[in-house]
Formats: structure tokens, C-alpha cells, sequence
């Protein structure tokens, strides 16, 4: 039953040959609208209609299509392929939650990726308690490992050279020099004694001296400062030392601010546990599933295979749950205004034509869709089975008619929408027609409205006439 819930604002006008009705707001306007009808009615020779105030029912509802679907299903599927030891349903069967409904023959390798998981799980379960048990030695170990770092940067330090630096003191510097200098000038005199032909004398005397001048003036050079290469390695080593330092440092105080536990040796241990306990669930899961078993009451919807046949990792037991059904509707989008979830709702299926099927809206889709050239809006009604009714007698696909009820006075005082006057604000009032056939105004409170009818909270009683309009009579 589709219904508009405004009152007209083009209200049946009074018809009065000589005198015009202007609404006005209560109160004096309104003593002189009733002045002016009665005085019409009485000069004009015009004719009262009315109407008389009822007591009945009023509803406000739309109207639409709908399909029944299961309240829930489950598509149930061996974890590994292999040979199907027993199937203890068929088609159209009910079943029970937790009832065992196939088998594979053999999880012998179930059972083995089970054990593989439940051993990894244990390790990496030790890994994550040694990191607290082995804390106070980590914590002692970085504490010597600081103090370790500190030395070595010290004598990173004191071994440090640069450009300008002298390898020997003084003393032991100026006594290499005055060496050199002994032996050079020693070799100057041998060399002076050559004739420049003898060669024994060359082989003898002169490179003897000579060598021993070159040592001299190596131990000379090096006793007086540090090469480049020298002055680079020792940087480059103080530098090693230092970052060593400073990590050492920030190791002990991390552990220090950790009870003892690297954050992230735990942050990875906590990982792996996770990991593992992934695994094994899923693991425990195949080999539960080894055995379909109905997660809940329902019927059993298809069975793709037999005991013997090979079965793979698709399909092999679908269950539907027709116990709590659901239909999905559609209504024309002039009245989504009437599908707010938690509306009631009267389902009659096409089959099942003697039956009112009760539920209430759960879902509302957010946006309209065209279908056959209209724009509609969609959503899902939840069906609640009465003790008289059974799920048996429902089908998955079952056409419906629906009707969602949005709002619904019993028993409520009803007048005509022709007999209403706006007064504006939310005010409205009527002419009551008294036993003399004289008009007397009244303001009444208006609660819900259908085309036709409203509600009429208060100002009216059932039994009482009220004008609708006047008409011109010839």
C-alpha cells in the first residue's frame, strides 16, 4: 500500500459567491475564517459537504519485489586433493552443526606438515623466551664490550699520527742525523779515492759505504715523521674506534632501557612466533578439514563427488541455512523514504500465497540501480519464522512480494485530508459541524498521513462531523 505522507498544500478551496475566505494564522485569523464560512453558508445558499471522524487503522508502507536467499552458506573443501575415503550426505539432506559429512581417506601428510609446524612453533617459542632468560648476560656483555670500546678508542688515540708529528724524541733524532751525516761524509772520501777504473775498489769500499749511508738516512727519515699512508691508516682506525664507541654505548643504553632485550632481536622473535603460530593453525585447520563438518544447521546444497573418486581442493560440499532466511528487495525510488533499516516488513512469497512472512529491514544499499527502465532501490530483509512456520517449506530463489511498513497507527482517530486547514507552523485545524449545522472551528494535532487520511491526536473525537468544503448549488 503506497502512500504519500504530505498533506497537500493545494487544499480543496471553499467556493463563496460573495465573500473570499483568507487564511490566516490561529487565533483571530482563525475566528475570522469560521466567521466567514458560516456567513457564506448562510448568504450563498451553498452546500456543506462532510464528513464523519472514524476510528480505524492507518499505515504507511511501500510496496516492492523480493528474493528469498539463505541466511548464511558455506562452501566446504578438502585442504589437499586425494582419494575420498566416505561421503555421509546427499542432496537436500539437514543437517546439524558439527556434524562429520565427508572424509578423506589418508592424512598421513596432514599429520606430518601438523608435526613439521608444531616443532617449528616450539623453536621459535625458545628463541622468544632466551631472550629473556639470556637478558642479565646481555646485559653484561654489552657493559664489557663498552668498556672494550673505550680502550681501544684511547689507544686509537695515542696511536694516532699527523702530518708534522715525529716518530722518535729528539735525542734519538739528532743522533741518526749526526750518524747519516758520519757516513756521508765517510762515503765522499771513499768515492774521492777512486780512480774510476778499479773495480774491486768499487765493490770493496764504495758500495759498502754507500749502504750503510742509505740506512742511516732511512732511519734518519723515519725517525723524523710519519708518511701519508701511515697518517691516513691511523685516521682511519681512530675513526672505527670511534663509531665502535658510540655503538657500544647506545647498545648498553637500549638494554639498559629494555630490561636487558634487544627491541629488535624481540621485535623479530615475536615475527617468527607469529608466523609460526600461523602456520600451525592452518596446518591443524587441514587436518581438521580432513573431515567437512557442517559449521552450522542447514541443507546440504550440492555433493561433488564419492566415496572412492578423487577429490581436489575446489567445492565439495556446499550448505545453505534456510532456518534464518533473508530477502533481498527492491522498491521504486519514490519510496525509499519508507526503507530505513529497522522498518517492519510483511513478506508473501508467489508459491506460498496463504502465508505472511514477518521480518524488518537490515540493509539498505546506498544508491539506486536502473532496472527496466526505473530506478530502484535495493536491500535485505531478515525474515523471522514464526512457530507455525517451517523452514522447510521455503526454497533458495523464491519470488516475494514485500511490503515495508514505515510507520502504522492502530485504532487511531481518523479525519480526511479535504477537511485539514494549515495555519501554518506545523498548526492545523478543522470546522466541526454542530447539531444546528453551524461551523466551529477547532485545532487539532495531526500525527501520520496517507493520502487520503490523517492521524488525529488530539482536537477530534470518532463520531464527530467535520466540513470538507463548501459547494456552489444552483
Amino acid at each position: 500500500m503506497g502512500g504519500k505522507a504530505k498533506i497537500s498544500k493545494q487544499l480543496k478551496k471553499w467556493i463563496l459567491p460573495s465573500a473570499a475566505i483568507v487564511v490566516v494564522a490561529a487565533g483571530v485569523g482563525g475566528y475570522l475564517i469560521w466567521k466567514q464560512a458560516n456567513t457564506a453558508q448562510a448568504a450563498s445558499g451553498s452546500t456543506l459537504n462532510t464528513a464523519l471522524v472514524r476510528t480505524g487503522d492507518l499505515t504507511l508502507s511501500a510496496s516492492g519485489s523480493g528474493t528469498l536467499v539463505a541466511g548464511q552458506q558455506a562452501d566446504l573443501s578438502f585442504p589437499i586433493a586425494g582419494e575420498v575415503g566416505a561421503v555421509h550426505v546427499r542432496v537436500g539432506d539437514s543437517v546439524t552443526k558439527g556434524q562429520v559429512l565427508a572424509e578423506l581417506a589418508d592424512t598421513s601428510a596432514l599429520e606430518a606438515n601438523l608435526a613439521a609446524a608444531d616443532l617449528n612453533l616450539k623453536l621459535a617459542q625458545k628463541t622468544l623466551d632466551d631472550l629473556s632468560l639470556n637478558a642479565p648476560v646481555a646485559l653484561a656483555e654489552a657493559q664489557v664490550a663498552l668498556v672494550t670500546a673505550q680502550e681501544n678508542y684511547v689507544d686509537a688515540q695515542n696511536s694516532l699520527k699527523k702530518d708534522g708529528y715525529t716518530r722518535c724524541n729528539s735525542d734519538t733524532t739528532a743522533a741518526y742525523k749526526e750518524r747519516y751525516e758520519f757516513l756521508k761524509s765517510r762515503q765522499d772520501e771513499i768515492e774521492k779515492g777512486w780512480n774510476g777504473t778499479d773495480s774491486e775498489y768499487y765493490l770493496n769500499r764504495i758500495v759498502p759505504a754507500k749502504t750503510e749511508t742509505a740506512k742511516a738516512l732511512a732511519n734518519y727519515v723515519y725517525c723524523q715523521g710519519y708518511n701519508e699512508s701511515e697518517i691516513v691508516d691511523s685516521q682511519a682506525v681512530l675513526t672505527a674506534a670511534e663509531v665502535a664507541l658510540k655503538k657500544a654505548q647506545a647498545t648498553l643504553e637500549t638494554l639498559q632501557a629494555n630490561d636487558g632485550i634487544d627491541p629488535i632481536e624481540l621485535a623479530k622473535a615475536n615475527n617468527a612466533r607469529a608466523e609460526a603460530q600461523v602456520a600451525y593453525n592452518k596446518a591443524a585447520d587441514d587436518l581438521a578439514n580432513a573431515s567437512l563438518t557442517a559449521p552450522f544447521d542447514g541443507t546440504v546444497l550440492s555433493v561433488a563427488g564419492e566415496a572412492g573418486k578423487t577429490a581436489n581442493t575446489g567445492v565439495f560440499i556446499s550448505l545453505i541455512d534456510l532456518s534464518h532466511p533473508k530477502v533481498n528487495f527492491s522498491i521504486d525510488e519514490s519510496d525509499m523514504d519508507k526503507a530505513v533499516v529497522g522498518n517492519a516488513v510483511n513478506v508473501v512469497f508467489d508459491a506460498l500465497p496463504d502465508d505472511i512472512f514477518t521480518g524488518q529491514v537490515i540493509e539498505v544499499t546506498p544508491s539506486l540501480i536502473s532496472t527496466g527502465g526505473y530506478q530502484v532501490l535495493t536491500g535485505v530483509i531478515q525474515i523471522e519464522l514464526s512457530d507455525a512456520q517451517s523452514a522447510d517449506k521455503l526454497i533458495e530463489g523464491l519470488n516475494a512480494l514485500v511490503e515495508i511498513v514505515a510507520a502504522e497507527a492502530k485504532n487511531a482517530v481518523l479525519v480526511p485530508l479535504d477537511a485539514l486547514r494549515d495555519l501554518g507552523d506545523g498548526t492545523y485545524s478543522v470546522f466541526v459541524v454542530d447539531a444546528l449545522g453551524a461551523l466551529k472551528m477547532r485545532v487539532v494535532t495531526i500525527g501520520i498521513q496517507d493520502d487520503y487520511y490523517a492521524q488525529v491526536l488530539t482536537g477530534l473525537e470518532g463520531g464527530e462531523t467535520v466540513s470538507t468544503g463548501l459547494v456552489e448549488t444552483k
